[in-house]
């Protein structure tokens, strides 16, 4: 049977964050370099191209198992240390579905860390741009209250699901390829289309709750000492 999560705090507020941008445009620089996370925080990955290596400074502990990957989130949330741990498994929904599934059991609300769950390329994953069913969907959902906070990564917003969307109280909008994308953002958004197809590489806008409530910035690497 899998772990429950426990201890219910509807307290806890909504911090979902959504990323969405064509290849290049920045979206996994920013779910390392924006706000939106901490070094210190709990942090896991479906991290199925091994986008991830290191976060804020911090080295990510990458399994290849379900088994060890189990057991490190398990070490991990018995702590109130941050920790970043990958899961590199093959890239099918039913290996994502057991990733959330294995998650979602370790959710307290009552614990001193949220536990933070990035999720890359979520439309090569999920199977409807409808309501989203399983695992998935109830972190999206109801997980606020057990202490999660998804960060869902994608090149599409057309391809992601309406739960995926409307539960992603936050937006990263980069890049878009497509008038149909950006055009799902400037409705979502009211941001004006032109505004979002004359995007540039790491350029974006950074969307909160409530209406109009948007700032653009860009992306700005430290150079390494020499």
């Amino acid at each position: 049977m899998p772990m429950q999560p426990i201890n219910s705090n509807n307290e806890l507020s909504a911090q979902n964050v959504l990323y969405v941008g064509g290849t290049g445009s920045g979206k996994s620089s920013a779910v390392k370099m924006l706000h939106t996370t901490k070094a210190t925080d709990q942090i896991v990955f479906w991290d199925p191209h091994e986008d991830y290596t290191e976060f804020k400074g911090r080295k990510v502990r990458r399994y290849r198992s379900f088994a060890k990957f189990f057991a490190a989130l398990m070490a991990g949330r018995k702590t109130k240390q941050g920790f970043k741990i990958a899961l590199t498994v093959p890239e099918t929904r039913k290996s994502f579905l057991k990733f959330c599934e294995i998650v979602k059991g370790f959710g307290n609300g009552e614990h001193a860390k949220l536990l933070h769950v990035v999720c890359e390329e979520v439309p090569q994953v999920t199977e409807s741009v409808g309501k989203e069913v399983g695992p998935y969907g109830w972190l999206l959902s109801v997980g606020r209250k057990f202490g999660f906070v998804v960060h869902s990564v994608g090149q599409r917003v057309v391809e992601m699901s309406k739960t995926t969307l409307s539960q992603s109280e936050y937006k990263w909008i980069g890049a878009q390829k497509s008038k149909a994308d950006a055009k799902r953002f400037a409705d979502e958004a009211d941001i004006p289309i032109k505004d979002i197809l004359n995007l540039k590489k790491l350029e974006y806008f950074f969307v909160s709750p409530g209406i109009g409530e948007f700032t653009k910035g860009k992306l700005v690497f430290k150079k390494k000492a020499a």
